[in-house]
């Protein structure tokens, strides 16, 4: 099926799934067993595994083949394989577990999708884990987050699972298997891919042009398993893709089909894994382009290609098709890199999510540079555009606005916003809002739930509005751990056409538990606290912030100048 030189990785196509005439056995014994709940990336991580993805993994990681993950990217057995995928367990579910017996596994729906054979329970050290796998131990950094928020013991052994339930986007969700029939049916022999969790705008429409010119058929294979919250609905990018692929690609050298696993944002040792998976998917060479998987700038632009230079090509049996960003430059009228332009910085048309979510919502248009119209009005029908914004009725130096300083406790925040307040009340009326004050005057009845502190953070932005509205500069300074809640304030300021500028205050979490005189991290970390933000409860960082502040690198009176140098720039203040 699909290339006869293209050998599943490790060997052998796993295929995890029982038999039909194990399927009653299996179903009708599955609710007498002991059960462990997966999470959304466990459940994607057992899909991997059942359906061959993952060859030649059988089951969730013992320690021999995890220990050798983090320490050289390789199974136990030599085999390459760069991330762990494992299954957490905590203390009351690992009371019911014997090593050579049978445990159910579901999702949180309680429906039932197999079994594992416990053939090893252990620990994980998170940080650990972090800084092999993710290069970091921040926790703003998602990888890290979800690690810090899951159990540390660990359950291992093989599969056996049952036929998948209905999923979404069935029709595109090809097996491996099925995704080999069909290279093969079409008679390709040489097979590219294109892994994406955005849509395809026209500078990645390009480097997949550009690469059918040296294959003979190229899958797009958008992840549709588990992203952050500022990432765009898989369900959007797919009529993104249909809506492109119908108009603008040959339909018989074009293949869409949906890659069901969760995004780790572990940059290059995740790009490495996509492009072994691939091979397995009987794609050969797999597009990899500048930060591939990479997430708010924890890795060097260029490191998830470099990564493949530390294997053979014979022991990765898949080739990278390495590409820089592309853009279009308005001097040289077309679409082009950094290695083929000589032109600054200003003539290049290139947009972030934060400003392409922006324009939309204000009820701008993308320009035809960066993306294809039909592409533009799917996004647009999304994000629900708002009505123009007029021009400005007063200096804008003299204007109110709203500071909003985000970042996990201990970041600097409240030091940070009182050094400034004292250097723009010479000249402004400065009111600044802390999201503990407000919680503690105006949601008292309120809980450490997602909804409560979304609740609490909404009254806090709706107080910073009618201030900004008087002229105020609203400095706010509030965890905000939640993407969505910390946008949905920015287009309220928008549509009143308030200037909203986010700040990031970032530490390293060594340096948040040093400044921590009352111990809650690392109460946190050995689970006195629940709930705890950064640790056992999420923390999404900006994905495109106005200024990002190291206060674990820099002093409070650097960063006061810089977030001062910004507000000059953007003409808010004129001191």
């Amino acid at each position: 099926m699909g290339s006869p030189e293209l050998t599943p990785h490790g060997g052998k196509l796993v295929d995890r799934f029982v038999s039909k005439e194990e399927i009653p056995e299996l179903a009708s014994g599955l609710s007498r067993l002991p059960a462990l709940t997966l999470d959304s990336r466990e459940l994607a991580d057992l899909e991997l595994i059942a359906t061959g993805a993952a060859s030649p993994l059988e089951g969730f990681m013992g320690s021999a083949d995890y220990r050798s993950v983090l320490d050289r990217m390789r199974l136990a057995d030599g085999t390459v394989w760069p991330l762990p995928m494992t299954l957490a367990v905590d203390e009351e579910q690992a009371k019911r577990l014997v090593p050579g017996r049978l445990v159910g596994l579901r999702d949180s729906q309680g429906r039932y999708w197999g079994s594992i054979e416990i053939q090893d329970l252990y620990q994980r050290d998170a940080l650990t884990e972090a800084r092999a796998v993710c290069r970091t131990e921040d926790p703003s950094h998602p990888g890290v987050a979800y690690l810090l928020s899951r159990p540390t013991l660990l359950a291992a052994g093989p599969v056996k699972v049952l036929p998948l339930p209905e999923l979404p986007f069935a029709r595109y969700r090809l097996t491996p298997r099925d995704l080999r029939r069909e290279i093969a049916a079409r008679g390709w022999l040489r097979v590219g891919g294109f892994q994406t969790r955005n849509p395809i705008h026209r500078a990645h429409e390009h480097l997949t042009k550009v690469a059918l010119e040296s294959v003979d058929g190229l899958v797009i294979h958008p992840l549709v398993g588990q992203t952050t919250a500022e990432d765009v609905p898989a369900e959007v990018r797919f009529q993104c893709y249909e809506t492109l692929i119908d108009k603008y690609y040959p339909k018989d050298r074009i293949l869409l089909a949906a890659f069901p696993a969760a995004m780790r944002y572990a940059g290059p040792r995740e790009a490495l894994f996509h492009a072994l998976v691939r091979k397995n998917y009987g794609i050969q060479r797999l597009i990899v382009g500048r930060d591939h998987a990479g997430v708010n700038r924890f890795y060097g632009p260029f490191e998830a290609q470099r990564i493949f230079e530390q294997f053979t090509r014979d022991e990765l049996g898949v080739e990278p098709l390495l590409f820089d960003s592309m853009f279009f430059c308005r001097a040289c009228d077309n679409l082009a890199s950094a290695r083929s332009c000589p032109h600054p910085g200003d003539m290049r048309v290139e947009l972030s999510g934060t400003r392409v979510r922006e324009i939309l919502r204000a009820g701008g248009q993308l320009p035809p540079e960066f993306t294809r119209a039909e592409v533009a009005e799917v996004l647009r029908a999304h994000y629900q555009g708002t009505e123009r914004a007029p021009a400005a009725a007063e200096p804008r130096a003299r204007r109110g606005f709203i500071l909003w300083f985000t970042g996990l406790s201990g970041a600097g925040k409240t030091t940070l916003a009182a050094q400034l307040s004292k250097k723009l009340e010479v000249s402004r009326a400065v009111q600044v809002l802390d999201g503990d004050e407000i919680r503690r005057h105006l949601s008292k009845e309120l809980g450490f739930s997602k909804e409560d502190r979304n609740t609490n953070i909404r009254r806090l932005g709706y107080v910073a509005t009618l201030l900004a509205e008087k002229g105020v500069i609203s400095i706010c300074a509030a965890i905000s751990p939640y993407a969505q809640i910390r946008d949905e304030i920015h287009q309220a300021a928008a549509r009143q056409h308030i200037p909203f500028l986010e700040v990031y205050l970032r530490a390293d979490l060594s340096a948040l538990i040093a400044r921590d005189p009352k111990g809650l991290y690392k109460k946190a970390l050995a689970g006195e606290i629940r709930n705890f933000t950064g640790i056992s409860d999420p923390y999404e960082a900006p994905e495109h912030p106005a200024l990002e502040l190291r206060t674990d690198r820099e002093s409070a009176v650097e960063s006061t100048d810089r977030v001062l140098g910004l507000l000059r720039d953007r003409g808010l203040i004129i001191i």
